[in-house]
């Protein structure tokens, strides 16, 4: 005889269920009268009927309860009613009981066999179902019964349940039939509240203004028929889709260890052996990280190294295996090595699965999987696992992305931002770096990155008088202002007999005479500080109280910055020619450095100042595979010195449109020494190695500001291109083509010979300086 289960309640839900058959034997005249005298159905409602008003006649006369083996026969017969007349009910796990507290009367073969592989699942199973949910479960029996709203499709509510068992997870989906379950209210029903349907359909809470159903007033009877599937293939899938939907805010030993009891699960295998690795590649050749052997189910154990160069065997293995990316199923270890069937026999395993994970011709990874049981991956374990391939290409493109996220995070906090010329040998070092050993600090040694004898070209487009420029419109912007507060200040309806506007008066007469008298670096924060913490706060204080005085503090508001509190007019004028001429030499060296690129590889630094400076390195080494030879370098000098040209043309022909009439100045640096050049950690660029080549890196700063020996005339000057060298040698590969660009019209025919006043650790410099010629196309 089936023993019946019964569990106390969980929480304090005021619910009180009953069994009675009473709703049932409704239920079975209903269907009853759907069918004909001349239906089969209609003599098998009959009997069932007759049946259960049996049973419903024992509960009306308070006799006791019915014993045990009349409930067994009654649900046998209620079975007939609910489910399919055919043999498939056999395998169907399902039982009739009441739903709180959990209680079960009857139930099939497939429904004990669960509770006999794991005992305590019954036990555990009213805990997993939330007290909301129940609680749902209430409202949703309750409105459908007594207020007619079918807030769901079907019959009752869905449930996720889980059985643990031997290191796995079961997963089953528990639907209650409610049909045979019927609430009564004594009294009139409380009014229906929206929030109580929301609350079954979308899960809302229901707001604290709102009253809930009284569920301490509400008694039920009947009994509900619990249907239960395994659905644990579908909860795994999606268990592995959500690992993946966390790939970026997961660590990575938490994503693995998700994946793998999952697949394990989906496999039904508690000891199965998982390994997936992905296969980066630097510079064409596959590599992984010495964490990465670990996962390997094969790796682990062989002596090959993935470094990218010195093991042969495991790129053309890669390789080979790779040219036909199928599954490789080993169910009892037959076609491995010996030795290899040596050391997974060692390591428990019985049975191996090797599959080359690849998409659209691209190599991602590897999945392998070992199994304790002979036999125990083969054809069915395959079909499941490709269900889940999709979400493992998608793991193993996260884990190659991750991988060219380090080496680039690398370069760009060990070294700096990758350019195409120079990007080989920083991945190469990057590479050296992150495949050390784990155990030494990453920090104890970087890996240098340095090329030999290359030639440097240094060129710098200045705006002239930038900063006494700015400083003007600075000037501008407090005489301004404080002209504006003097307006201000001479309203008549301005408030005068008080002590703090006389002060404030006073104190903007003094900032007037200090501007007019020049204002010193020195005094203008004084001013600045007067106008915002002052000026400003008392003014916004006005305008509650003075009406008459709105217009014109809003008018001087409206001309305030604020960020700063200040005035900002000439200001905004200066800042937005300064940006225009900027953007437009900017643009002009971007565009011009990618043609650079296609006539020889070189190492392009740009620097933005008040103007616009370039370093340009150019030789051999930067590019190994390309013959270098003087007629490059003569192309650069070219590019120098038409691009200065062309430059200076640019920003004379926006003068008229300017907000202010700001021009440029255009210097080159002529120097024909290969230098050697190494990346600075530091200050993460690269600098010049040698004292040679370090005096090249002081000419460079210095010679911006260079006087005109025996003056005070600085050698940049607007309209021309000032070229500065050592030794005439130096410029000798310039001349040519200074002279034709002279015939063509672009430069002038004078040229100045200069020679400049000494510098700090700089002697004996000398300059040519060229005029540019505008000509009438140029101005148009």
């Amino acid at each position: 005889m089936e023993t019946a289960f019964t569990f106390p309640k969980i929480d304090d839900l005021p619910l009180q269920f009953q069994l009675s058959f009473r709703p049932f034997l409704a239920f079975l005249k209903a269907q009853q009268k759907q069918c004909t005298s001349a239906d089969g159905l209609y003599e098998l409602y009959a009997y069932l009927i007759s049946q259960f008003s049996a049973a419903v006649a024992i509960e009306d006369a308070h006799s006791g309860p019915i014993d045990e083996a009349r409930l067994k026969e009654l649900f046998q017969l209620a079975t007939i009613a609910v489910l399919p007349l055919d043999h498939s009910k056999r395998n169907i796990a399902y039982s009739f009981g009441l739903p709180v507290p959990l209680t079960i009367y009857h139930y099939s073969n497939a429904f004990e066999q669960i509770v006999h592989e794991s005992p305590d699942f019954l036990l555990t199973l009213p805990n997993q179902i939330r007290k909301q949910e129940r609680q749902r479960f209430a409202y949703h029996l309750i409105l459908k019964k007594c207020y007619g709203i079918e807030v769901n499709k079907g019959n009752g509510p869905s449930f996720r349940i889980q059985n643990k068992q031997n290191g796995l997870a079961r997963y089953y989906q528990l639907d209650i039939n409610q049909s045979f379950m019927e609430p009564h209210f004594d009294g009139k029903l409380p009014a229906l509240q929206p929030a109580w349907v929301d609350f079954v359909k979308h899960a809302t809470p229901i707001p604290d203004d709102v009253e809930p159903l009284p569920l301490e007033e509400f008694s039920f009877e009947g009994f509900s028929f619990f249907l239960m599937e395994d659905v644990t293939e579908a909860e795994t899938i999606q268990q592995l889709q959500d690992v993946f939907a966390h790939l970026h805010s997961d660590t990575e030993p938490i994503i693995y260890q998700r994946f793998e009891s999952a697949l394990r699960n989906l496999c039904g295998q508690p000891d199965l052996q998982i390994g997936l690795i992905s296969l980066p590649q630097v510079n064409g050749k596959f590599v992984y990280h010495p964490d990465a052997k670990t996962r390997s189910v094969f790796l682990r154990n062989t002596d090959m190294h993935l470094d990218g160069v010195e093991d042969p065997r495991a790129q053309q293995m890669i390789t080979q295996l790779f040219n036909n990316p199928t599954p490789h199923i080993f169910s009892d270890l037959n076609g491995l090595p010996e030795a290899k069937r040596q050391v997974f026999h060692q390591q428990g395993i019985r049975s191996f699965m090797l599959y080359p994970i690849s998409a659209a011709n691209e190599v991602l990874g590897m999945l392998e999987m070992g199994s304790p049981i002979v036999g125990g991956l083969n054809e069915t374990i395959l079909a499941r696992v490709e269900q889940i391939i999709p979400l493992i290409q998608e793991l193993l493109r996260y884990q190659l992305n991750q991988f060219n996220n380090n080496i680039e995070q690398l370069i760009r906090k060990k070294f700096t931002s990758l350019q195409p010329s120079v990007e080989w040998k920083f991945y190469e070092a990057a590479w050296k770096q992150l495949s050390r050993n784990p155990n030494e600090p990453t920090g104890s040694e970087t890996i240098p990155v340095r090329f030999p004898q290359v030639y440097p070209l240094y060129g710098a487009v200045d705006i002239r008088n930038s900063s006494i420029e700015r400083h003007k419109a600075v000037q501008r912007d407090l005489a301004d202002q404080l002209t504006a507060i003097d307006e201000i200040f001479s309203n008549p309806d301005f408030p005068s007999n008080w002590d703090r506007p006389e002060q404030l008066r006073e104190e903007s007469y003094q900032c007037q005479h200090k501007l007019i008298a020049g204002l010193s670096p020195e005094d203008e924060p004084d001013v600045t500080l007067f106008l915002e913490q002052e000026v400003n706060p008392y003014f916004r204080s006005l305008l509650p109280n003075y009406p008459s005085l709105d217009g014109a503090i809003r008018r001087y508001f409206a001309q305030i910055n604020p960020a700063t509190g200040l005035f900002n007019q000439a200001l905004k004028r200066y800042e937005r020619s300064m940006d225009w001429l900027n953007v437009t030499v900017n643009e002009y060296i971007d565009a011009e450095e990618k043609k650079l690129q296609t006539i020889y590889p070189h190492y392009f630094e740009r620097y933005r100042t008040d103007g616009t400076e370039y370093t340009i390195f150019i030789g051999q080494s930067i590019a190994p595979k390309l013959e270098f030879d003087p007629e490059i370098n003569h192309r650069f000098f070219h590019w120098q010195l038409t691009s200065m040209v062309e430059m200076a043309q640019l920003t004379h022909r926006l003068l008229p449109i300017l907000p202010l009439p700001l021009q440029t100045t255009q210097l080159i640096l002529a120097h024909n020494q290969p230098v050697d050049i190494s990346f600075r950690h530091d200050e993460r660029r690269f600098d010049v190695e040698g004292s040679y080549s370090i005096r090249y890196e002081v000419l460079k700063k210095r010679i911006d500001k260079a006087l005109i020996e025996g003056t005070q005339q600085r050698l940049t000057q607007p309209d021309t291109i000032a070229l500065v060298y050592s030794h005439p040698s130096e410029i000798a590969d310039y001349l040519p083509f200074i002279a034709q660009m002279q015939n063509s019209g672009q430069l002038q025919p004078n040229l100045e010979y200069l020679d400049l006043e000494p510098m700090q650790g700089v002697v004996h410099l000398k300059a040519l300086r060229i005029h540019i010629n505008y000509n009438e196309s140029t101005q148009a």
